[in-house]
Parts: structure tokens; sequence; C-alpha cells
């Protein structure tokens, strides 16, 4: 985890072994069945970049009424700083893991 400042510039890809590392240290503290992933399609992401002033995606940790988990996205601009003007878009309505796990390399579930 980083406590520096955003930074739209930042290198985000790490090797598919540390991924896999990553993803197991949470799900090997994890009750079983527990939500761990969401996969969302391409279009949300750019329709989330494609707002002006728009630098990057923020993703939340979110639940529905009914206590489910889910994740919620909205675009930051280059400070790191959500977007939130009235016209503003928000993605959620994921494909949640588990049960939507197939093809998830990373999963224990898989």
């Amino acid at each position: 985890m980083s406590a520096a400042a955003f930074d739209p510039t930042r290198d985000h890809l790490i090797s598919r072994p540390e991924a896999a590392d990553l993803v197991l240290n949470f799900q090997s503290r994890s009750d079983a069945g527990a939500h761990f992933a969401s996969a969302f399609n391409r279009s949300a992401f750019e329709k989330l970049l494609g707002q002006p002033n728009a630098a990057g995606i923020r993703i939340y940790l979110a639940r529905h009424a009914d206590g489910s988990p889910t994740m919620v996205m909205v675009a930051v601009d280059a400070k790191g700083v959500d977007l939130s003007d009235p016209t503003c878009l928000f993605a959620q309505n994921s494909h949640d893991c588990p049960p939507d796990c197939a093809g998830s390399l990373l999963s224990k579930t898989s």
C-alpha cells in the first residue's frame, strides 16, 4: 500500500507471480465463499476515463442494501480527487467472484 500522493504517471504493472502472491495472501485470510474479485467490461473503464478531467479510476469496496459485497468505480482527476459534478458517471454492476470465477487465473476457486 502506498501513502504517496496520487501520481497520474505511476506505472501500476506488476509481474504475474507478484499478482498471484498478493491475491493468495488476501484469499488465505478470507472466509470460504467470500467475495474477492469483480470483473468489469472494458466499456465501463472507457466511459469513466472518457469524462472530462479523468486521469484515473478509484475502486471502492461497497455493499448492497442486503449486505452482499460489490465494488463501485469512479474516475479521479490528476490530483486523485473523485470526479463529483452532477454529470459524472459511476460504475458498479460487476461480474462478482464468487460465483462468476470462470477464467480467473488468480482465483483459488477457479
